[in-house]
């Protein structure tokens, strides 16, 4: 499989820009860390940096991810995040293909200082029910990613990245106010029998969200921007994919 290829640009609120890259991040949920880089020597920045060292004292108040599969465009984006010092998900990035991904403003800013550090992970687009689900949802108390390997024709829950807990687990009693999802499949439900969406549901299976999401489809030309409505989650909601593929 050829690699994946993530870059994430950062805005400061001084106006300072960072480049970071990372040319052969393993495709999965996962992921891995993206640093500073100097692409041909032209960037006038030091190469191998985690960015919260680099730019230390500086807020970043915007940013975005890009992906590609090396030597092709079949990369999709599937999250990125900056992580805190305590190893804690602060805020994700959005983003999608190369030339799909936009500087949109972060969920809210985020201080620069050593251990603060980047991560994103990205999977090859096919027409496949073994591939994985992401979303993030932001709450004024807490941020998270969740993710799974879909299993085609089941309600699958996506689970914390940072933690490994469900939705209501993660989230309890936040009120989450932006979300977003991506999901690399040509399509989520090319047969019409799952759903279209990732869900959020509750206890008794009522639904609480949709978070349409981002696929693999060639010609898309979307990066996954959020959703923005209000949703209490409580200790007993999910978070759920089910394909049809």
């Amino acid at each position: 499989m050829a690699d994946i290829a993530i870059t994430v640009g950062v805005r400061f609120s001084d106006g300072s820009i960072a480049y970071l890259n990372n040319a052969a991040v393993t495709a999965g949920a996962t992921g891995e860390e993206i640093l500073t880089a100097n692409a041909g020597g032209d960037l006038s920045q030091t190469s191998g940096i985690q960015v919260g060292q680099a730019y230390a004292g500086l807020t970043a108040t915007h940013a975005f991810a890009i992906c590609q599969e090396v030597g092709t465009v079949n990369g999709i984006l599937l999250h990125a995040y900056f992580v805190g010092p305590n190893g804690a998900i602060m805020v994700p990035i959005q983003g999608g293909r190369t030339g799909y991904a936009q500087m949109q403003p972060l969920y809210r800013p985020i201080r620069m200082e050593p251990g603060v550090t980047v991560f994103g992970a990205a999977q090859t687009t096919s027409d496949s029910a073994t591939l994985v689900a992401s979303a993030s949802l932001c709450s004024p108390q807490k941020c998270d990613v969740f993710a799974v390997t879909a299993v085609d024709g089941a309600n699958t829950e996506l689970l914390s990245l940072q933690s490994g807990a469900t939705l209501g687990q993660s989230l309890n009693n936040c009120v989450v106010d932006m979300f977003f999802g991506t999901y690399p499949g040509a399509f989520i439900n090319e047969a019409g029998a799952g759903v279209s969406t990732l869900f959020m549901t509750a206890s008794d299976g009522k639904l609480k969200g949709l978070i349409p999401v981002e696929t693999g489809v060639a010609q898309s030309n979307s990066t996954s921007m959020p959703i923005r409505y209000p949703v209490r989650v409580m200790q007993n909601d999910g978070l759920f994919v089910n394909t049809d593929t």
